[in-house]
């Protein structure tokens, strides 16, 4: 089954030619053409981009992994940033002699993708264990684990969120917890901790606790 970066990006490497390129990016600027034939000059140039927007998604994905981002983006939204910043790429780009827009490109993705990774740093610095003092101010404390799992239960922890939150309370890094619980993939790590971030906020919210 295709996915949608299989529709978007096409399975199909296109072959990159400068000259025609900037031909394209004048007419999409410059042209008095028709909406539908400039968003298909787009798309064209788009998947042309192909190899270099995979690996800038990668190399992104990556970091975010590297450094235990608790609620890393989906990789189709991830893309459609993409698109929309190829889009702000294509007004600002340049056409002069030597000009290339692959490379001009490549260059101002990665940048923005380390921008936004830093951003996810910042956002990311309320970790689980502080959602939940602030939820419970003594859970941090508590050595009673049986007390802790019944809190945990009662904001509707299943069993792997339990798992997870006794582990974050411990210090414990993602790639440990990984490591020592091979039946949890990392899609279902991170899911869990975002399902949990959610529950504690709403029980702040409610004031439950």
């Amino acid at each position: 089954m295709a996915t949608l970066e299989d529709k978007v990006l096409g399975r199909k490497n296109l072959k990159y030619r400068i000259k025609f390129i900037n031909t394209c990016i004048m007419r999409i600027r410059f042209g008095h053409r028709k909406e539908r034939t400039v968003k298909g000059y787009k798309l064209y140039i788009f998947k042309m981009m192909k190899d270099v927007i995979k690996k800038n998604i990668c190399n992104f994905e990556n970091l975010l992994r590297a450094t235990d981002c608790p609620e890393p983006p989906e990789r189709d939204e991830t893309l459609a940033d993409c698109y929309i910043f190829f889009d702000k790429c294509i007004e600002k780009f340049r056409i002069k002699k030597g000009a290339n827009f692959y490379y001009y490109f490549n260059k101002a993705l990665s940048r923005n993708f380390y921008k936004e990774y830093q951003r996810y740093q910042r956002n990311s610095g309320i970790e689980l264990t502080d959602a939940m003092e602030v939820v419970h101010p003594a859970l941090r404390q508590s050595e009673n684990f049986d007390t802790t799992n019944i809190l945990f239960e009662s904001l509707g922890f299943d069993e792997l969120d339990i798992r997870i939150a006794n582990s974050r309370l411990k210090g414990q890094r993602t790639s440990e917890f990984l490591r020592e619980n091979p039946d949890v993939t990392n899609d279902q790590y991170f899911k869990s901790l975002k399902r949990m971030k959610e529950a504690l906020r709403n029980a702040q919210e409610k004031g439950q606790y």
